[in-house]
Parts: C-alpha cells; sequence; structure tokens
C-alpha cells in the first residue's frame, strides 16, 4: 500500500474570525494521520483579531502574517510557496470538512495517474429539504465568455451527485492540487486578485494534458455563496467580472474562441447595464465600463500571459470541447434557465450563515 503524501491545506483570511472556530475544529478533527498534514493560515492584514485568536486557540497551526491585504490569489500563493505539502488544498475560512474528506481528496488524486487536481463535493450547511442537502459544488464547467459554472448548484444532493467523474475546475472554497505543477506553472494567477482564478486553474491543468477529477465524497459545508447571492453583485464585483473574463478568454483561446468569446461577454455586460440603469443603479455600469478600460490598459501584460501559456499548451480548444471541459454556450444559458427555475436555491436557510452548526452531527 502506497504511503499517504503529506498535504499543506492553506486558508487565506480577511478578518474572518467568526469562521475560524468550526473550520479549525473540523480539521483538527481529519481521519488523516496528523504528522501527514498541516494547516497555514495566511493572514490579509485583518484588522479583527483572527490573528491572536488563531494563536491562543489552534497553536497547532501556520500563521503567516502580511503586511497588507494581498487578495485571494497572491495570499494563496504567498502560502504555497512557504508550503511543505506534495499536496495543496486552498480552503475558505467559511467551510466545514466531514472527517474524510481529505483522505477522499488524495484517494481521488492518486487513482490516476494524470489526475493533477481534485475538486469536492460543496452543500450549503443549514439547509435541507425532503432530508437532503443543498449543492453549493460538485465540480465546475468552462465557457468561452469566461464566465463558467458550478454544477449543480441548488439541487438536492442525491445519486446524480455520488458519481466519481473527470470536470472543468474545483471551487477555489476547497480545491486540491499537486504543488509541483502549481508552484511550476505560476500558481493563481494574481492578474485577477479574486473571480474567475480557480476556472483559470482548472483549464489550464487540463491544457497541459491533465485531469481533474469530481470526487463525491470529499463532502465539505460551504458557507461563503449565500453572502454574495443575498445582497446581489457588488460594484467591485461587477468591475472584476468586466475586467477578469476579458483576460481570461484572451489569455486562454484560439483566435475562434477569443471572438465568440468577447461577443459573448460583451452581450452580458450589456444586458447587466440596461438591468441596473432600469433600477437607477450607475455604479454597476460605471464599474463594468471601467473594466474595459483597466483590461486593455493593460493588454500588453495579457498577450504576454498567453505566449507563455501557448508553449506548454497540449490540448486545442476543440479537444476541449469534445472532453466536455468547456460547456457549449447552450448549455451555459440551460443551467441559467434552471437555476432560476429552481427555488431550492432561494428557499429561507439556504443563505442563513449565523447559525450554530452541529460538527459532531456533521462528522457522522
Amino acid at each position: 500500500m502506497k504511503e499517504l503524501p503529506f498535504v499543506s491545506i492553506i486558508t487565506v483570511n480577511y478578518n474572518g474570525k467568526k469562521w475560524l472556530k468550526d473550520c479549525f475544529e473540523s480539521l483538527d478533527n481529519l481521519a488523516y494521520s496528523k504528522n501527514k498534514y498541516e494547516v497555514i493560515m495566511g493572514d490579509n492584514a485583518s484588522s479583527d483579531d483572527s490573528v491572536e485568536y488563531a494563536k491562543k486557540n489552534f497553536p497547532w497551526i501556520r500563521i503567516l502574517k502580511f503586511d497588507k491585504n494581498y487578495g485571494f490569489c497572491k495570499g494563496n500563493n504567498l502560502c504555497a510557496k512557504e508550503a511543505k505539502g506534495e499536496y495543496l488544498v486552498f480552503l475558505n475560512t467559511d467551510t466545514i470538512v466531514t472527517k474524510s474528506w481529505l483522505k477522499n481528496l488524495v484517494d481521488g488524486v492518486l487513482s490516476e495517474k494524470d489526475v493533477m487536481s481534485c475538486a469536492c463535493k460543496m452543500l450549503y450547511p443549514l439547509s435541507k429539504f425532503n432530508g437532503k442537502y443543498i449543492i453549493n459544488t460538485a465540480g465546475g464547467k468552462i465557457t468561452t465568455d469566461g464566465a463558467g459554472f458550478y454544477t449543480g448548484t441548488g439541487e438536492e444532493d442525491g445519486e446524480k451527485y455520488n458519481k466519481q467523474t473527470y470536470t472543468g475546475f474545483g471551487c477555489g472554497a476547497g480545491v486540491l492540487i499537486e504543488k509541483k505543477f502549481f508552484i511550476g506553472t505560476g500558481g493563481f494567477d494574481e492578474y485577477y486578485v479574486f473571480s474567475v482564478e480557480e476556472m483559470d486553474l482548472g483549464l489550464r491543468v487540463w491544457m497541459y494534458g491533465y485531469k481533474v477529477l469530481y470526487v463525491p465524497h470529499a463532502i465539505m459545508y460551504h458557507f461563503g455563496s449565500g453572502t454574495i447571492s443575498k445582497g446581489g453583485i457588488t460594484p467591485t464585483q461587477s468591475y472584476m467580472h468586466a475586467r477578469n473574463r476579458l483576460h481570461f478568454i484572451f489569455k486562454n483561446y484560439g483566435i475562434k474562441n477569443v471572438v465568440k468569446g468577447v461577443f459573448c461577454h460583451s452581450g452580458r455586460c450589456f444586458v447587466m447595464i440596461i438591468y441596473a440603469l432600469l433600477h437607477k443603479n450607475y455604479y454597476v455600469p460605471y464599474e463594468i465600463v471601467n473594466g474595459y478600460f483597466s483590461f486593455f490598459k493593460n493588454f500588453k501584460e495579457t498577450i504576454k500571459k498567453r505566449k507563455e501559456l501557448k508553449k506548454n499548451k497540449k490540448r486545442s480548444d476543440d479537444e476541449l470541447y469534445n472532453l466536455k471541459v468547456i460547456a457549449s454556450v447552450n448549455e451555459w444559458f440551460k443551467d441559467n434557465i434552471r437555476l432560476l427555475k429552481n427555488e431550492n436555491i432561494f428557499k429561507k436557510g439556504v443563505f442563513a450563515t449565523e447559525n450554530k452548526i452541529n460538527l459532531e452531527k456533521i462528522n457522522k
């Protein structure tokens, strides 16, 4: 039997003290040898007492205290460089993992030679309908317009999501990847700061000739999506989505799909602008336009990364379509319609974030 590899679990925190207790207690309770994993918390200059709290209550956690808020991408990259593990797991603080979560992730990545990354099954922790949890994500699909979508969001958990299968990318709130590959290919693209980076990483794995595997028995609970959904899209998110998706399209795709991607992305942005103006929200249109200007201002950086990526690209866009890594526009449209029709995701409780979680019950 092959010896279990050492794993570094990385979580980047910014004023997230309220999440740390449940998250770290679940990590301390893993059914994985204690001398075979470490937990690293990178702190983005929190103004609450997250660092002091973690030091006092979880002294076994390695803490990297940053001088400023570096965001999701650079914060995780800084931690990855200090990590000792053969594999890295990027984990949000607003999560709770089950006992067998890490062992099942590791079993997944070791199951096939060309599997480089593994995605978890993420559930909303406070909602059950018909006795079943609601899916947060069960892997993800990449789209030409740089938006992408998570598989299963809002659906009841069941047999459909218990099959181990290949997927486009894993949600950055809980994804495993080999450290050598991650560091060797540049880590998270820091251009993004946040938004699109997880999809960019997943596509890179596939482009370089490897695979991303969805592991259904690597179960965890994720609160975070609800805090965004409750308040609608913010001006910052509008800016990031507009800018980052353009970067993703021009960086990763062949000319044919660049044209298609820009057309679809711009159409989406136009609809968002009209909708915002009709509701007298002038910040969103401003930030979308600002995002476009920012992208073209830094266009040379995108082209430089495009050329670097092309040197190591082993799969064409057409091959990735055939592998169903990149979803068709029709598939993306159908998934959006499914979400709009699916009432589960909007029912009371899915996005509640303040209730007390029973860790013992979750870990049974």
